[in-house]
This record gives C-alpha cells, structure tokens and sequence, in this order.
C-alpha cells in the first residue's frame, strides 16, 4: 500500500492532519487522517488509523460495493427523482439531453427511450457511475467516504457516507452541509429526510460540463442562500461561506485545491 504526496498539514488549530493520494479502483483518489490535537498519544493513535486505511485499501473491492449498495439502498429513489425533475437544476441539460445525447455511449437508443418514458434510471447504471472521490479516517476509528458520480445523478450533490470496520455504513450526510443522519438501517424515513435535505439548488458561473470557475452559489427551497465560495479549476479555493436557512452565517471554511484547511464556527 503506497500513500502517494503523503503529507502533514500546519493550517488547523486543532487538529493534527496528514494528506495525500492512493488509487481506489483504478481512479486517484484523496485521503486524510485527522487527530485532536489534545490526544494523549498521537502516534498510537496515527498507526491504528494506518491500520484501518490498510484494511479498506487491501479490502476495496469489498468496501467499494458496499458503498454502491449503500448508496442504492438509501439514494436511488431520491436521486433518480430529481434527475427526471428538469425544474430542478435548470442550469443543466434536461434529463431528455442526458439520455439521448451525453450518455449516448452508454445507452442504446431503445434504453434511452424506456428510461426516458418510465421516468426509471437503469439501476446497474446509476451503480456503475458512482464512485469514491475521497476518504478521511479519525482517531475514534470512524471514515468518512465522499461519494459523487460525475454529476449524472448525483449531482451538485457530494453524499458523504460514514461508518467503520466492524458496524459498515451507520450515517449519512448531504454536501457536507447538514448533520449526518444516524442509525440507516433503524430510520425507515431516512429517504422523506434526504428528499428534505435536497431541496438546495445551486447556481455557477460556468458551462455545464466544464470543470466549475469562479463563484457558486447554493439556495434553500426557501430561496435563502445557504453556501457562496469559489472554484478554481473544478476545485474548492479560498473562504466558504455557509448559512442556515434563515440566513444566519453558521461557519467559514477555507479551502486551499479542494481540501479544508481551516473552520471558524459562529
């Protein structure tokens, strides 16, 4: 197992934190290993976190279908909504220009149509284009797995997916925006929470399809703005800001190539 540009980071307060880049199913993916700075023993606690990274890295195979079967078991049904709800996000191509023109190489024309008529995206597909962007492991033995698909059906939408070794995937949180929503297996109306949870729409200042510039906005249903920052090359750059839905700034974040390098919570 090889960390690629493994590295320790100076920019937190509190937290000790190591960076760096492996390859998670033939795709470079990021990782990070975060640790209170007032633990007692950090680098027993750095080597128990290694040890659960090795077990997910030589273990992929596994943990990476169980992340699409978390993903279909708690997602689909919301996601596959809003990906035929051309009001939605009317800053993208219809769900009609999907079909028949940006995924014409992986539908044939009769999918495309049946799809298309049934309001129904093929459930092996929606499996294949999900994938891990990024991981983090902390010291109480818990990762985190940030999960995106290309903004096909997922969207805007980063879903972050946390659990551990021993229990699998126990929370879920929506763009790393709201609290995570606890015991999966126990809440039969996670979906009616996540359909809740994805009433943001979004704005950019760039073309669909090109890698995001420049200012992006997020809103509430209620119209209100939720999250403003920057994206320099399809990457997070500079202060986030993030408000609740009455307007209130919660917290900003600075973002230094797509990675959090400092929080100031109000």
């Amino acid at each position: 197992m090889e960390i690629q540009d493994f590295r320790e980071s100076s920019h937190s307060s509190y937290f000790k934190e190591w960076y760096g880049k492996i390859i998670w199913k033939g795709k470079e993916i990021r990782v990070r290993l975060t640790i209170s700075k007032e633990c007692d023993n950090i680098e027993i606690e750095k080597e128990k976190m290694f040890k659960i990274f090795e077990e997910l890295y030589l273990n992929q195979d596994e943990w990476n279908e169980k992340v699409k079967d978390t993903m279909v078991k708690y997602f689909y049904d919301v996601l596959n909504d809003d990906f035929f709800d051309d009001g939605a996000f009317p800053e993208y191509p219809t769900c009609y220009d999907m079909l028949f023109e940006v995924l014409k190489d992986d539908f044939t024309k009769e999918e495309a149509e049946k799809a298309y008529k049934n309001n129904i995206f093929p459930l092996d597909k929606f499996k294949k284009y999900i994938f891990v962007e990024s991981i983090e492991i902390t010291s109480e033995g818990n990762f985190y797995f940030e999960v995106v698909d290309d903004y096909i059906v997922v969207g805007d939408n980063w879903i972050w997916l946390k659990g551990n070794i021993d229990k699998g995937f126990l929370a879920a949180s929506f763009n790393a925006l709201f609290e995570f929503v606890v015991d999966l297996e126990l809440n039969d109306k996670f979906s009616t929470i996540f359909r809740e949870k994805t009433k943001i729409h979004s704005m950019w200042l760039s073309k669909w399809g090109e890698p995001r510039e420049g200012l992006a906005k997020f809103y509430y249903s209620n119209h209100n703005l939720a999250i403003t920052g920057n994206y320099k090359g399809g990457k997070k750059e500079g202060i986030w800001e993030f408000y609740d839905e009455d307007g209130k700034l919660t917290k900003k974040v600075n973002y230094v190539n797509d990675i959090a390098e400092e929080e100031v919570v109000y």
